[in-house]
Protein backbone atom coordinates (compact mmCIF):
# COMPACT_ATOMS: atom_id res chain seq x y z
CA UNK A 1 0.00 0.00 0.00
CA UNK A 2 2.72 2.34 0.93
CA UNK A 3 3.26 2.16 -2.80
CA UNK A 4 0.54 3.12 -4.21
CA UNK A 5 0.01 6.00 -1.78
CA UNK A 6 3.32 7.07 -3.19
CA UNK A 7 2.79 6.92 -6.92
CA UNK A 8 -1.08 8.83 -5.99
CA UNK A 9 1.54 11.36 -4.43
CA UNK A 10 3.59 11.41 -7.15
CA UNK A 11 0.87 11.62 -9.77
CA UNK A 12 -1.05 14.41 -8.15
CA UNK A 13 2.36 16.56 -7.33
CA UNK A 14 3.89 16.67 -11.16
CA UNK A 15 -0.15 16.94 -12.58
CA UNK A 16 -0.35 19.90 -10.03
CA UNK A 17 3.51 21.34 -10.90
CA UNK A 18 2.44 20.64 -14.95
CA UNK A 19 -0.70 22.94 -14.70
CA UNK A 20 1.05 26.01 -12.35
CA UNK A 21 3.92 25.72 -15.11
CA UNK A 22 1.56 26.03 -17.98
CA UNK A 23 -0.86 28.46 -15.92
CA UNK A 24 1.92 30.45 -15.04
CA UNK A 25 3.41 30.86 -18.73
CA UNK A 26 -0.04 32.10 -20.05
CA UNK A 27 -0.93 29.09 -21.59
CA UNK A 28 -4.23 28.88 -20.85
CA UNK A 29 -6.17 26.83 -22.95
CA UNK A 30 -3.48 24.32 -22.46
CA UNK A 31 -4.02 24.44 -18.82
CA UNK A 32 -7.24 23.43 -19.76
CA UNK A 33 -6.52 20.52 -21.60
CA UNK A 34 -4.46 19.37 -18.39
CA UNK A 35 -7.17 19.87 -16.28
CA UNK A 36 -9.55 18.45 -18.36
CA UNK A 37 -7.54 15.45 -18.91
CA UNK A 38 -6.58 14.84 -15.49
CA UNK A 39 -10.14 15.19 -14.11
CA UNK A 40 -10.93 11.79 -16.86
CA UNK A 41 -8.00 10.47 -15.08
CA UNK A 42 -9.42 11.06 -11.85
CA UNK A 43 -13.35 9.80 -12.68
CA UNK A 44 -12.07 6.80 -13.72
CA UNK A 45 -9.69 6.44 -10.72
CA UNK A 46 -12.88 7.39 -8.62
CA UNK A 47 -15.27 5.00 -10.90
CA UNK A 48 -16.54 2.00 -9.16
CA UNK A 49 -13.20 -0.56 -8.98
CA UNK A 50 -14.30 -3.12 -12.65
CA UNK A 51 -14.24 0.19 -14.54
CA UNK A 52 -11.41 0.11 -16.78
CA UNK A 53 -12.83 3.12 -19.38
CA UNK A 54 -13.07 6.96 -18.63
CA UNK A 55 -16.59 8.21 -19.80
CA UNK A 56 -18.70 11.40 -19.47
CA UNK A 57 -20.49 9.82 -16.51
CA UNK A 58 -16.93 9.16 -15.07
CA UNK A 59 -15.66 12.98 -15.21
CA UNK A 60 -18.59 14.61 -14.23
CA UNK A 61 -19.26 12.48 -11.34
CA UNK A 62 -15.76 13.44 -10.68
CA UNK A 63 -16.50 17.46 -11.13
CA UNK A 64 -19.86 16.95 -8.65
CA UNK A 65 -17.84 15.19 -6.11
CA UNK A 66 -14.78 17.64 -6.00
CA UNK A 67 -14.89 20.34 -7.63
CA UNK A 68 -18.92 21.59 -7.68
CA UNK A 69 -19.68 20.26 -4.29
CA UNK A 70 -17.43 22.94 -2.09
CA UNK A 71 -17.50 26.29 -4.67
CA UNK A 72 -19.96 28.56 -5.91
CA UNK A 73 -18.81 27.87 -9.82
CA UNK A 74 -21.73 29.32 -11.89
CA UNK A 75 -21.24 26.25 -14.53
CA UNK A 76 -22.35 22.91 -14.04
CA UNK A 77 -21.16 19.46 -14.73
CA UNK A 78 -22.38 19.62 -18.34
CA UNK A 79 -21.11 22.58 -19.13
CA UNK A 80 -17.73 21.73 -18.09
CA UNK A 81 -17.96 18.18 -19.88
CA UNK A 82 -19.34 20.14 -22.85
CA UNK A 83 -16.21 22.42 -22.24
CA UNK A 84 -13.91 20.03 -22.07
CA UNK A 85 -15.30 18.27 -25.07
CA UNK A 86 -14.81 21.06 -27.11
CA UNK A 87 -11.52 22.35 -26.14
CA UNK A 88 -9.78 18.95 -26.43
CA UNK A 89 -11.96 18.14 -30.02
CA UNK A 90 -11.57 21.62 -31.70
CA UNK A 91 -10.25 23.88 -28.98
CA UNK A 92 -12.99 26.50 -28.97
CA UNK A 93 -15.54 26.69 -26.54
CA UNK A 94 -18.48 25.52 -28.84
CA UNK A 95 -19.31 21.71 -28.91
CA UNK A 96 -22.09 19.30 -29.56
CA UNK A 97 -24.24 19.41 -26.54
CA UNK A 98 -23.97 23.90 -26.42
CA UNK A 99 -24.83 23.42 -29.95
CA UNK A 100 -27.44 21.86 -29.13
CA UNK A 101 -28.70 23.58 -26.24
CA UNK A 102 -27.65 20.93 -23.22
CA UNK A 103 -25.17 22.84 -21.78
CA UNK A 104 -24.05 26.49 -21.52
CA UNK A 105 -20.70 27.78 -23.24
CA UNK A 106 -18.06 28.70 -20.50
CA UNK A 107 -16.31 31.65 -20.98
CA UNK A 108 -13.45 31.69 -19.05
CA UNK A 109 -11.84 35.36 -17.83
CA UNK A 110 -8.33 35.96 -16.69
CA UNK A 111 -7.59 38.66 -14.16
CA UNK A 112 -9.22 40.02 -10.75
CA UNK A 113 -13.24 39.11 -10.80
CA UNK A 114 -14.12 42.67 -9.29
CA UNK A 115 -12.10 44.50 -12.09
CA UNK A 116 -14.06 47.42 -13.87
CA UNK A 117 -13.26 45.00 -17.02
CA UNK A 118 -13.81 41.96 -15.60
CA UNK A 119 -17.18 43.07 -14.78
CA UNK A 120 -17.81 44.43 -18.21
CA UNK A 121 -17.00 40.70 -19.66
CA UNK A 122 -19.03 39.17 -17.27
CA UNK A 123 -21.56 41.28 -18.10
CA UNK A 124 -21.58 41.10 -21.99
CA UNK A 125 -21.00 37.21 -21.80
CA UNK A 126 -24.55 37.65 -20.33
CA UNK A 127 -25.83 39.79 -22.61
CA UNK A 128 -24.50 38.37 -25.63
CA UNK A 129 -25.16 34.85 -24.66
CA UNK A 130 -28.75 34.66 -23.83
CA UNK A 131 -28.48 32.44 -21.73
CA UNK A 132 -26.20 30.20 -23.87
CA UNK A 133 -22.95 31.44 -22.16
CA UNK A 134 -21.55 31.52 -18.56
CA UNK A 135 -18.81 33.32 -17.84
CA UNK A 136 -16.10 32.36 -15.11
CA UNK A 137 -13.06 32.82 -13.43
CA UNK A 138 -10.50 31.19 -14.96
CA UNK A 139 -8.35 31.06 -11.29
CA UNK A 140 -11.81 30.04 -9.33
CA UNK A 141 -11.68 27.18 -11.53
CA UNK A 142 -8.07 26.51 -11.16
CA UNK A 143 -8.76 26.73 -7.52
CA UNK A 144 -11.63 24.25 -7.46
CA UNK A 145 -9.62 21.92 -9.37
CA UNK A 146 -6.62 21.91 -7.12
CA UNK A 147 -8.44 21.96 -4.17
CA UNK A 148 -10.84 18.61 -4.99
CA UNK A 149 -7.72 16.73 -6.22
CA UNK A 150 -5.82 17.17 -2.67
CA UNK A 151 -8.95 15.91 -1.25
CA UNK A 152 -9.28 12.98 -4.13
CA UNK A 153 -6.07 12.02 -3.00
CA UNK A 154 -7.12 11.21 0.60
CA UNK A 155 -10.28 9.42 -1.21
CA UNK A 156 -8.01 7.27 -3.81
CA UNK A 157 -5.48 6.31 -0.92
CA UNK A 158 -8.67 4.89 1.38
CA UNK A 159 -9.81 3.10 -1.97
CA UNK A 160 -6.50 1.61 -2.49
CA UNK A 161 -6.29 0.59 0.90
CA UNK A 162 -9.87 -1.32 0.98
CA UNK A 163 -9.82 -2.75 -2.76
CA UNK A 164 -6.81 -4.16 -4.68
CA UNK A 165 -8.76 -3.64 -7.94
CA UNK A 166 -8.01 0.60 -7.29
CA UNK A 167 -4.28 -0.09 -6.96
CA UNK A 168 -3.99 -2.37 -9.87
CA UNK A 169 -6.13 0.10 -11.98
CA UNK A 170 -3.67 3.15 -10.51
CA UNK A 171 -0.98 1.13 -11.88
CA UNK A 172 -2.06 0.36 -15.48
CA UNK A 173 -3.19 4.62 -15.23
CA UNK A 174 0.24 5.78 -14.22
CA UNK A 175 2.37 3.35 -15.80
CA UNK A 176 5.61 4.59 -13.57
CA UNK A 177 8.52 2.07 -14.95
CA UNK A 178 11.80 2.78 -12.73
CA UNK A 179 15.04 2.18 -14.04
Amino acid sequence: MQESKQQIEQFVKNTVTAIGLLFKSELYGQTKILMYSAIDTMGLLDAPAGQEKASGETFKAWVRKYILANTKLPFSDVDLWAARCAVLHTFTTASDLSNGGKAKEIIFFVGQADSPMMKAFHAATLDVGKDTHVPAVFSDFLDAFLEGIERFMGDLIANCEKDSAYSRRLGKIIQTHMV
